[in-house]
């Protein structure tokens, strides 16, 4: 399916609208749930007596909770009714919608995806409005709003910040494009000294306790002229990850199981993304994901997947992979 007009969105008469759901992906993070808020916002101005839900399954992270008490909307972890419109924003994969897929899917609502993830054909939507070169969501729900010439209320302006500078890593890897957004928000009344605030979050003793023992237990291979790096961990595989990056890897991979299955979180710095070309998301997640018969996806420099095999076997995988798409023998760093 193409990509569609920003303008043209939702796809159907406003009038027509009477409740609608803005859904995130599983344990949503600020860009998806800021987008959400700022999505619903958007909504109830094309349709003011439009009731709107965040969809929120498997929950969010722990700074999007914190962010939500700034940022409250009615929210929802199960689908409680078949909704006149149905927009999914930051998925990247269908299958972090959980149960809410199946009912999407059986919806007779129109059903939208917002996002700046690779595009699948042969998903649940109707119309698609993405761009991969963005950032985050959020620059993308910042574009329906300008183009529809839709006024950015001051806190929806804030919420669009805090998302952009998330999943930006504080506007350190934003192109063009996001910058000019940010202007934009700026002009609007958003505040960048109170987002960096907001964004702050002291570190959860579990999270410290698994970046300590994320390092303890790490493996280091060279691959060619990269330093590679492993971990097995059982929770905060992505902070761990990321972690290892800080510490100096070039590309990291964290693994542990949660809740009966596998998941694996992948990290590297934009130095590997652009001189190597090897895009962690599509290039790596998404080929182990299918080869393992789990399901994955991410950015160039921040990936993930989950899968039914065991840690070990995920992770020798993914480094397979890694070493393959560079056309280097790994070796491990005793």
């Amino acid at each position: 399916m193409a990509q569609e007009r920003p303008e043209d969105f939702p796809f159907t008469d406003p009038k027509s609208l009477r409740t609608a759901a803005v859904i995130c992906h599983r344990n949503a993070d600020p860009d998806a749930y800021l987008s959400a808020y700022a999505m619903s916002s958007l909504i109830r101005k094309l349709a003011p007596w439009c009731r709107v839900t965040i969809g929120t399954p498997g929950g969010v992270t722990a700074l999007t909770a914190k962010l939500s008490k700034r940022f409250p909307h009615e929210g929802a972890e199960k689908w409680s009714e078949d909704y006149d419109l149905c927009v999914a924003v930051d998925v990247g994969d269908e299958e972090l919608l959980d149960d809410w897929r199946a009912k999407m899917e059986d919806s007779r609502g129109v059903k939208v995806l917002v996002d700046h993830h690779p595009i699948r054909e042969g998903g649940v939507y109707d119309h698609m409005i993405v761009d991969e070169a963005a950032t985050s969501a959020a620059e993308v729900v910042c574009r329906i709003f300008f183009r529809k010439g839709l006024d950015v209320e001051r806190d929806v302006a804030q919420a669009l910040l805090e998302a952009i500078m998330f999943d930006s890593s504080h506007l350190t890897i934003a192109g063009p494009e996001g910058l000019r957004t940010v202007v934009a928000l700026l002009d609007r009344g958003a505040d960048l000294a109170e987002a960096r605030r907001e964004l702050r979050m002291d570190p959860d003793y579990g999270e410290v306790l698994a970046k300590l023992k994320g390092a303890q237990r790490l493996k280091i291979f060279r691959v060619g002229e990269w330093v590679a790096s492993t971990s097995l961990i059982g929770s905060f595989q992505a902070h761990v990850a990321r972690s290892l990056v800080y510490l100096g890897a070039d590309v990291a991979v964290a693994a542990g199981e949660s809740e009966g299955e596998t998941r694996v979180s992948l990290r590297s710095t934009q130095r590997f993304a652009e001189r190597s070309g090897v895009r962690l998301g599509k290039d790596v997640a998404e080929h182990v994901a299918a080869k393992l018969g789990g399901h994955g996806g991410g950015h160039a420099t921040a990936a993930s997947y989950s899968t039914k095999v065991e840690p070990e076997a995920a992770v020798d995988e993914t480094l397979r992979r890694i070493a393959s798409m560079l056309g280097y023998e790994l070796k491990e760093v005793t």
